[in-house]
C-alpha cells in the first residue's frame, strides 16, 4: 500500500542501512526508474511500484514511526492499517512466524534503523539479493543494485549458463531461498525457516483418479481470487497445464483471454490444440506471430539483472507487449505445472513403496518392464538413492551440445535446483514489468504445493504400453472438465526446437557477430573458443546439434555486456 492505493502487484524493493544511523529516509520509485541512485549516502529505503503510478504521498508504507513494510509481488488483497501495524510489531520483537499470514506469493522487508529482516515466502519467485558486512546492511530485487565494482566471475558458473542450467552468477551475493527470512545489522546475516510446504493430510492408498480431482480443486483455490480481477490474459501453450489452468478460470466465470505464441514452423506448431481450447471453453484466442525471418534473434538494449540463457525471449517480449497493448494488466501461466507434478525422479524404487494400491503399482512394474528403459537401468533404479532420469544414461540423452565453449575439465552434473528461479525473475524485471503486467503462477501457489508434497513419486509418471505418461494427474484432472481430449491425450514433445534450429541454419553470421565478434565477453573471459566457433557455424549439422547452447549463450554475451556499460568504470569483468 503507498499513499492509500493498493496495487495487484508490487515489482520490488530495494535500501541501505548503515549501522549507527538514526533515521532511515523512504521513498518510493517507478519501476522504470529504480536504477536511479539514492539521493544520499545514508540509510534509506525504496519501495517499487508499477509503471505509470502516481503515489499521492512519498515514501513507502510506514505502519509505525521509523519502521518501514516493503513488499515484493503480489498483495492480492487489501492490507488493513491495523494489521500491518500488527505485523511489523511482532517481527520488530522477533516473532517472525507472523510472516505466514501474508500471501505465499510475497517477499519483502521490515525495517528500522537497527536492523532489517528479510523474507522470501514459501511460493514466491521474487528474488531479495543482499549482504551485510562493513557496517552496511544492503539489499534489492535487482543484484546489480549491490555491485561497488565490476564482479568477478565464475568460470565454470558462467560455462553452466551458457548450456542453458538456471544458476546463479554473481560471487559474493547472497540470495533467499523460499520460506526463509535474514535478519542483517549491517556487519552479520543470519537466516532462518519461517514458512515450509506441509504435505496434505490425504488417506493412504489415496488412489490417482482421487490425487486428479484434489489437483483441480486446489487450482480452483489459487484461481478464486482472480475472478474478479478484472480481464485476466492466459499464456496458452496447448498443453495440459495452461489448458487446465484456463478451464479453472471459466468456472470461476473470469472475463479472460488466451495468448498462444504461434509459429510458421508445422514441427512446433501447437496452435491447433490451443484453438479445439478456446472453442471449447468459450474463450476469445489471441495469436501472436513470431519475429520475421529477418528480424534480429536478440534484443538491443536490454536491461539483463540476470542471463535469461533461454531461447524465448524475443517471443515472451512480442508476446507481453501484445498484452499490454489490449489493456490487460495482469496475465496466468501454466508454467508450474511441470515442475509440480511433473516427473523429478522416478525408479522402481519409487513404485515399490508408493503410498498406492497395490493394482496401480503391479500395473506400473508391467509397464516399466515394456517401455524404453532398458533392463539394467530399470533394475539400478530398485536403489533408494538412484532415479531414471538422473541415470548418467538418461542424462547424456538430454543434455545440450556444447561444442564451441571452452571445455571445464571435472565439472559434474548439479542437481536440478527448483529454487534458483534466476530466468523466472529476470522474466519478471525484463519482460513483464516493464509493460506493467502482473504474471501469476496458480499452479505453484500453497495448495498444490501441498498436495504434490503428498503425491508419490510413482505418479508423477505413469509407463505404458511402451510409452511414459508425464503428468497423469493433470491428464486426469483436464479429462474430467471440459478440456479436450487432443491435448489430455498428447503424448510425447512436439519439436519446439525447430524453430531455432532453423534461425540458426540460416543466420549463422548473426551468432558470430555476437559471440565472435572483437568485443565479445565471454571469449575475452576464456569461456567460449573462437577456434571451436568458427568450425561449429561452418558446419550445418554441427549448427543444428548446438543451436540451442549457441542462442543461451548469445543471452549469457548480451547479460555481460550490459553488466560491462554499467560497472567497467570501476574495473573490467574478469574470471576465476
Amino acid at each position: 500500500m503507498v499513499g492509500g492505493q493498493v496495487f495487484l502487484e508490487f515489482p520490488g524493493c530495494s535500501g541501505r542501512v548503515v549501522a549507527g544511523a538514526d533515521t532511515v529516509e523512504g521513498g518510493c520509485v517507478p519501476f522504470d526508474a529504480r536504477s536511479s541512485p539514492p539521493g544520499s549516502s545514508g540509510s534509506y529505503v525504496r519501495q517499487w511500484v508499477p509503471v505509470g503510478t502516481r503515489p499521492a504521498r512519498p515514501g513507502p508504507w510506514e505502519p509505525l514511526p521509523g519502521v518501514f513494510l516493503l513488499l515484493a509481488g503480489p498483495l492480492g488483497a487489501p492490507l488493513a492499517a491495523g494489521r500491518a501495524e500488527r505485523l511489523v510489531q511482532e517481527v520488530a520483537h522477533g516473532r517472525h512466524d507472523v510472516l505466514r499470514e501474508l500471501p505465499a506469493e510475497l517477499s519483502g522487508a521490515v525495517v528500522t534503523a537497527r536492523r532489517t529482516v528479510l523474507f522470501r515466502g514459501v511460493c514466491s519467485a521474487e528474488q531479495l539479493f543482499f549482504r551485510s558486512a562493513g557496517g552496511r546492511a544492503q539489499w534489492s530485487s535487482d543484484p546489480r543494485d549491490l555491485l561497488d565494482a565490476a564482479p568477478e566471475f565464475d568460470r565454470e558458473t558462467l560455462w553452466r549458463a551458457c548450456c542453458g542450467e538456471d544458476v546463479f552468477v554473481y560471487p559474493g551475493l547472497e540470495r533467499l531461498l523460499p520460506g526463509r527470512l535474514a535478519v542483517l545489522d549491517g556487519w552479520t546475516a543470519r537466516t532462518e525457516t519461517f514458512d515450509r510446504i506441509t504435505p496434505l493430510p490425504l488417506p493412504r492408498r489415496t488412489t490417482l483418479r482421487q490425487y486428479a480431482d484434489a489437483a483441480y480443486e486446489s487450482l480452483l483455490t489459487e484461481t478464486r481470487p482472480y475472478a474478479s480481477a478484472g480481464r485476466i490474459g492466459v499464456l496458452l501453450s496447448g498443453g495440459v497445464d495452461s489448458g487446465t489452468l484456463l478451464a479453472a478460470l471459466t468456472d470461476h466465470g473470469a472475463d479472460v483471454v488466451a495468448y498462444h505464441m504461434h509459429t510458421a514452423d508445422p514441427l512446433a506448431d501447437e496452435s491447433p490444440r490451443a484453438r479445439e481450447v478456446c472453442r471449447r471453453l468459450s474463450v476469445p484466442l489471441v495469436t501472436v506471430d513470431p519475429p520475421g525471418e529477418d528480424e534480429s534473434y536478440f534484443p538491443e538494449g536490454q536491461d539483463f539483472p540476470l542471463p535469461f540463457n533461454h531461447v524465448w525471449f524475443r517471443r515472451l517480449d512480442l508476446t507481453a507487449r501484445r498484452i499490454a497493448a489490449d489493456g490487460v494488466r495482469t496475465v496466468l501461466s501454466g508454467i508450474d505445472g511441470d515442475l509440480i507434478f511433473g516427473p523429478l525422479r522416478y525408479g522402481l524404487h519409487d513404485v515399490a513403496v508408493a503410498d498406492a494400491p497395490w493394482r496401480e503399482r503391479a500395473a506400473m512394474v508391467n509397464g516399466l518392464l515394456a517401455s524404453r528403459w532398458e533392463l539394467s537401468r530399470i533394475l539400478r533404479s530398485l536403489r533408494p538413492g538412484r532415479s531414471l532420469y538422473e541415470d548418467p544414461e538418461g542424462t547424456a540423452e538430454t543434455e545440450l551440445a556444447s561444442d564451441f565453449l571452452v571445455p571445464v575439465p571435472g565439472a559434474a552434473d548439479l542437481p536440478y535446483d527448483p529454487d534458483s528461479a534466476a530466468q523466472e525473475h529476470t522474466l519478471n524485471l525484463t519482460v513483464w514489468r516493464p509493460y506493467g503486467l502482473h504474471c501469476g503462477k496458480p499452479w505453484g501457489g500453497r495448495q498444490p504445493r501441498r498436495l504434490a508434497a503428498r503425491l508419490p513419486n510413482a505418479y508423477r509418471v505413469i509407463p505404458y504400453a511402451g510409452r511414459t505418461i508425464d503428468k497423469p494427474v493433470l491428464r486426469l484432472a483436464a479429462a474430467a472438465r471440459r478440456v479436450p481430449s487432443c491435448v489430455w491425450r498428447h503424448y510425447g514433445r512436439d519439436w519446439l526446437a525447430s524453430p531455432d534450429e532453423t534461425w540458426c541454419l540460416r543466420h549463422p553470421e548473426a551468432l558470430a557477430d555476437v559471440l565472435g565478434g572483437p568485443g565479445a565477453r565471454l571469449t575475452a573471459l576464456g569461456v567460449v573458443d573462437p577456434e571451436r566457433l568458427t568450425a561449429v557455424l561452418a558446419d550445418p549439422r554441427a549448427l543444428r546439434h548446438n543451436a540451442e547452447s549457441l542462442l543461451c549463450t548469445a543471452m549469457v554475451e548480451l547479460f555481460l555486456r550490459d553488466l560491462a556499460q554499467r560497472t567497467e568504470p570501476t574495473g573490467e569483468l574478469r574470471c576465476r
